[in-house]
């Protein structure tokens, strides 16, 4: 291969592996908060959800468990029952599953670009490695800063119009990634709207975009210390 193509395909993968930096940290971000019990929980606490639906917390417990649990097996649709008042209770009505299920095929794709963006990002980094080339530290260390920015500028900036308009935000969010109005429930008689009330998913944002902050600054600071020289700059 001409040294020139050479160059010019590096100087791809560089640039890709830089521009996949911030999906790696949204899509790890969201696949942590998704699996994330305390949260569900810390909600059901926050928001006084047991008073208001009548479950127990035990049962809210059992209620974001089965939940974790569905997003993350192979059942087509999601059977949620509690007992209430002695009576057992389908927890969640036709419009409710429809939508988990659609909610689930997104879970499913963020796995999914979390682990392309992984293998492609990852890969640059073994490459480096393996080319054992002088220099090539501080090349990876670049990389990191260069992505660990990008990520603040360009999810600080999501963030940012978020925190102005939550509603209309949000609002956006599901037009854009459902073909269908089954996310339109009633927060009277809907359970899926009254265990996640908009708190609920204003205190989720703000928790992904410290997370994101957190892993995006970490990246800076490792590539700004990987820039430094090491033997491991050396080509033998």
């Amino acid at each position: 291969m001409k040294p020139e193509l050479k160059r010019f395909l590096y100087n791809v993968w560089k640039t890709l592996a830089t521009l996949l930096i911030p999906l790696i940290i949204l899509t790890l971000t969201l696949s942590i908060l998704i699996n994330c019990r305390w949260l569900y929980e810390k909600g059901f606490e926050k928001y006084e959800i047991s008073q208001k639906t009548g479950f127990t917390p035990a049962q809210l417990e059992t209620a974001a468990s089965t939940l974790i649990s569905y997003f993350n097996n192979g059942e087509e649709y999601i059977d949620l029952h509690l007992e209430k008042d002695g009576v057992d209770v389908t927890v969640f009505k036709e419009r409710e599953i429809l939508h988990l299920k659609d909610v689930k095929g997104l879970v499913r794709l963020n796995y999914l670009a979390l682990g392309i963006c992984l293998l492609l990002g990852g890969g640059f980094f073994l490459y480096l490695y393996l080319k054992k080339q002088a220099g090539r530290v501080k090349k990876a260390g670049i990389v990191l800063i260069q992505g660990g920015v990008f990520s603040l500028l360009l999810l600080g900036g999501i963030g940012l119009i978020a925190m102005l308009d939550f509603q209309t935000f949000f609002t956006r969010l599901h037009l854009l990634g459902f073909s269908n109005d089954f996310w339109l429930l009633d927060p009277a008689k809907d359970y899926l709207v009254m265990f996640f009330p908009r708190g609920f998913w204003e205190d989720s944002a703000l928790m992904l975009g410290i997370l994101i902050g957190v892993l995006a600054v970490s990246l800076v600071a490792g590539g700004w210390l990987l820039r430094k020289p090491s033997r491991s700059d050396l080509p033998f």
